[in-house]
């Protein structure tokens, strides 16, 4: 399968040929169209395709793949999908046990941890698996093939020596598959084991699995990966043996930190990938950075989800139409806001706030983009008012995703929301 790297929001070509199917339709895999991963047009004899608002791997055909990277730092993308407790969404006609789990998780390694304990429990189960693995060892008396040119060479000359070479066969745990496991629990539990509210429940799971395999060394190596899928490939696994191929699959994520093409299956059920909703993302990360500052919103304050438990009707005589703000915060004002994960707002993107800010009596409301380029302009800007009888102040706020102290850029964002429910 071949790999494209892509970037989001920025185009790529691929020749129309490599996805014609019988010679009549494009082969693309049904469930990416019908999301609209991708805008698709035609030049000449290419395909010119736009990544949107995900990020991740996803198949375009059986044959290619598209890795789509962030224009945000991996570190500060991390952390947004972190806060928001946002799951990196595994496509369902992928392999259904991977699924990175962020919907209890505070950090996107605890997400990869819960995926690899999930798929582990069947070792408790199941056990271990083993295999055949030759060795060649001096032992006492005859074990296996006696290693005869080896033997002489080393004891005639010594009169005799009471240990033989033999090459024998020995079930056992240390294998690469093994070794890709351990690895990635190690990993997985140094980088939890370093934050300062990690889960000790989860670090515990992780540790029982590591002890399940105690007999296997912890391999540095920087070719295990390769090795793993090179054992693949030479290696038929058991049918009965066939959730290694699941738990394989998280480790090399976690270890890779990618999703990659398939293991040792050339159909779409032995694909997996990983997609992560940048808008949905970005949304989740802003009101989950403001409902954890109540104390700085002030007592009494409220922070609703506009969508769900703080979804209001448009019109004040009828419930024909729902207002549905992203963010609706309740104190001494009331202050509407909308999440847009694009370089600037649309007018319709301020016609909307404008009639949702009216449909809850807001006296302030705003805008907030993303700036995902380090020399773009940030901060927050004063748009203008609507109306003299019940004037609507409008804002726009431009969040620096690009940060290298994301931390900061989150303080001064909660501290300027805080400053609208000021009179």
């Amino acid at each position: 399968m071949r790999i494209i790297d892509a970037v989001e929001r920025q185009p790529f070509s691929i020749s129309v040929a490599e996805v014609i199917k019988d010679g009549v339709s494009i082969d693309f895999v049904p469930q990416v169209r019908e999301k609209g991963y991708f805008d698709v047009d035609f030049r000449k004899d290419k395909l010119v395709l736009v990544a949107g608002n995900h990020v991740g791997q996803s198949p375009l055909s059986r044959d290619i793949a598209v890795h789509v990277r962030p224009k945000v730092p991996i570190a500060n993308l991390a952390r947004v999908i972190g806060v928001a407790s946002q799951p990196i969404r595994c496509l369902d006609f992928f392999r259904r046990k991977y699924r990175l789990e962020g919907d209890r998780s505070a950090t996107l390694e605890e997400a990869m941890a819960r995926s690899l304990v999930s798929s582990l429990r069947e070792l408790d189960s199941e056990g271990v698996y083993r295999e055949y693995i030759q060795r060649t060892r001096d032992v006492m008396g005859v074990r296996g093939r006696v290693d005869l040119p080896e033997y002489l060479r080393r004891s005639l000359p010594r009169g005799g020596s009471p240990q033989i070479r033999c090459r024998y066969f020995e079930l056992s745990a240390d294998t690469v598959l093994n070794r890709v496991i351990k690895r990635a629990i190690q990993e997985l539990g140094d980088a939890m084991a370093h934050q300062t509210h990690g889960d000790r429940v989860l670090l515990q799971d992780l540790a029982h699995y590591a002890n399940a395999l105690d007999g296997v060394p912890l391999d540095h190596s920087p070719t295990l990966s390769t090795r793993a899928r090179e054992h693949l490939q030479r290696v038929h696994v058991p049918v009965l043996r066939h959730y290694y191929l699941d738990i394989i699959d998280v480790c090399l994520v976690i270890l890779e930190g990618s999703g990659v093409e398939l293991i040792g299956k050339p159909d779409e059920e032995g694909m997996h990938s990983f997609i992560v909703n940048l808008e949905d993302a970005f949304e989740l990360y802003l009101r989950a950075l403001i409902s954890r500052e109540v104390n700085l919103l002030g007592q009494g304050v409220e922070v609703l989800d506009g969508n769900t438990e703080g979804k209001s009707t448009l019109f004040s005589d009828n419930d024909k139409f729902d207002a549905k703000p992203d963010f609706v915060i309740r104190g001494a004002k009331v202050v509407v806001g909308d999440a847009k994960y694009k370089n600037k707002p649309a007018e319709s993107d301020r016609y909307q706030l404008i009639s949702h800010a009216l449909s809850y009596g807001a006296q302030r409301a705003f805008i907030v983009t993303p700036v995902v380029d380090l020399d773009g302009e940030t901060g927050p800007e004063y748009v203008g008012r609507i109306g003299n009888t019940n004037p609507i102040e409008i804002f726009h706020y431009r969040f620096d995703l690009a940060s290298a102290n994301l931390p900061e850029v989150e303080s001064k964002f909660v501290q300027w929301t805080a400053g609208l429910l000021a009179p």
